[in-house]
């Protein structure tokens, strides 16, 4: 399979010999004459009105009231838990199949994370992993919040997050988190142009993140989005990441510690000028599953698709194996031959940094993390 495979792909992307890159931007004829237009008006920096207009733009598409720009999703992320009132010693239920900057956006708000199972077919948080925990280890005190039995520390918000930009069932999610009352923050860096019953994600909770890295459906170049329903939250989150300053009398106030987390104009251009052919993205990634899927069913490999109720934007291409034997042969045989595929990610938990967290069993991340290899996700 390893030769008839490398052959394969190369046809795929008629690429005979070099490199076939896990992501590569696709790139159309208005990410020039949008830079252009933002490097002849000289504003080029976070005003400007680009920036205004991929807000609004990511709002039309996802159905969010609210939008707001930042200079990348993990720094949404840190501007997301600090909103919904996280607090230095807090605990945030959260998964542990996630790119490292989940858990760091965690701690920089002086927070840790605790790690909760995942479901295996939709890759995010377990709703009933999530339930096991409030209801095993969490007490309600008097002040309506809940704590840790253990440490005695605040559960402060529940943190899913869309791996692979497959949706989480969210529904299940909001129905638990509610009935405990407790803030959901939804990490969707990966996920944007991904549905769960018919709601884009992101906009299920109090706050959603979205990242426009160089990987991503849509790039800028780097920066990231928050969404959310609330306009008082909204409005607060623009103004801490603008350094919490307001202008009076031709000179600025500052009220709060801020944060330069604003998204600058010239990445905002090449944002909008990607979000225009989004469709055609989402449509091309689904038939490049589609293809993936078409050649490994004969090997009786699966390939990620949408799971129930969803509809994925396919960001990452994923295919499971028998044992972690297979994958890893799989992956240095590929690579030897230059196309890069990799192990799924490392589990937090397993990070120094992470390592004296909460966890509860993982069984389904570690199945994860031991079985499933990424193909290229590269659309052309």
């Amino acid at each position: 399979m390893l030769e008839e495979f490398v052959r394969w792909i190369r046809a795929y992307y008629q690429r005979p010999e070099g490199v076939i890159h896990l992501h590569e931007t696709f790139i159309t004829d208005n990410e020039h004459n949008y830079i252009k237009d933002c490097l002849n008006s000289r504003i080029v920096s976070s005003i400007g009105s680009y920036v205004e207009s991929l807000e609004q733009r990511i709002c039309e598409f996802t159905g969010a009231p609210h939008a707001v720009a930042m200079v990348n999703g993990t720094s949404a992320l840190h501007l997301a838990l600090l909103l919904c009132g996280i607090q230095p010693g807090d605990l945030i239920i959260t998964q542990p199949f996630t790119f490292v900057a989940t858990g760091n956006a965690i701690r920089y708000a002086s927070a840790d994370p605790v790690f909760v199972d995942i479901d295996r077919q939709t890759l995010g948080m377990s709703p009933h992993a999530l339930a096991d925990f409030l209801e095993r280890q969490t007490i309600r005190q008097s002040n309506g919040f809940r704590y840790h039995k253990s440490s005695g520390r605040r559960i402060g918000a529940c943190l899913p997050v869309h791996a692979f930009g497959h949706p989480v069932d969210m529904e299940g999610i909001m129905k638990i988190c509610s009935a405990f009352q407790l803030p959901v923050i939804e990490d969707a860096a990966e996920a944007l142009g991904s549905w769960h019953q018919q709601q884009h994600v992101g906009t299920w909770g109090m706050v959603g993140v979205f990242s426009f890295n160089g990987n991503k459906v849509v790039t800028s170049g780097g920066g990231g989005m928050l969404v959310t329903q609330d306009p008082d939250l909204a409005s607060a989150a623009l103004h801490l990441s603008r350094q919490a300053g307001t202008k009076e009398n031709y000179s600025y106030w500052y009220d709060a510690v801020g944060y330069n987390y604003r998204m600058p104009n010239i990445n905002a251009a090449l944002g909008c000028a990607q979000m225009e052919n989004l469709k055609i993205r989402l449509q091309k990634r689904k038939e490049l599953t589609d293809a993936y899927q078409l050649f490994f069913a004969p090997y009786k490999l699966p390939v990620w698709q949408s799971p129930p109720q969803g509809v994925s934007n396919y960001w990452m291409q994923a295919l499971r194996f028998p044992t972690e034997k297979e994958r890893n042969k799989f992956v240095q045989y590929t690579n030897e031959q230059g196309i890069h595929t990799r192990p799924a990610w490392r589990l937090l938990s397993r990070f120094p940094m992470f390592a004296n967290c909460y966890t509860g069993s993982l069984e389904n991340a570690e199945f994860i993390e031991k079985h499933v290899a990424c193909l290229p996700s590269v659309i052309q």
